[in-house]
């Protein structure tokens, strides 16, 4: 009898879809006043890399899907400020 030892495939898919919507949401928010229509983008990246982060592996991915997100939401809110502040 021959037993097979199968590798469970190890993906993060929580982290690849995070880090995959910051990038989007920061290349278009740099688009002046289109950038605005992606905050949904912003704020669904942090909450996708907050479920990644459940994840043991590619957790790095996560992080930076949640830095990007977060960096954005911090530069067009800042920019809003010096705008009409």
């Amino acid at each position: 009898m021959s037993e097979f030892i199968t590798a469970e495939p190890r993906s993060n898919a929580a982290a690849i879809v995070s880090i995959s919507l910051a990038i989007l949401g920061f290349v278009f928010s740099l688009i002046p006043f289109i950038g605005w229509f992606l905050l949904p983008v912003w704020v669904s990246a942090i909450a996708i890399g907050t479920l990644g982060l459940l994840k043991q592996y590619n957790r790095g991915m996560a992080l930076f899907g949640i830095g990007i997100g977060l960096f954005t939401f911090i530069y067009k809110i800042s920019f809003l400020q010096a705008l009409f502040g």
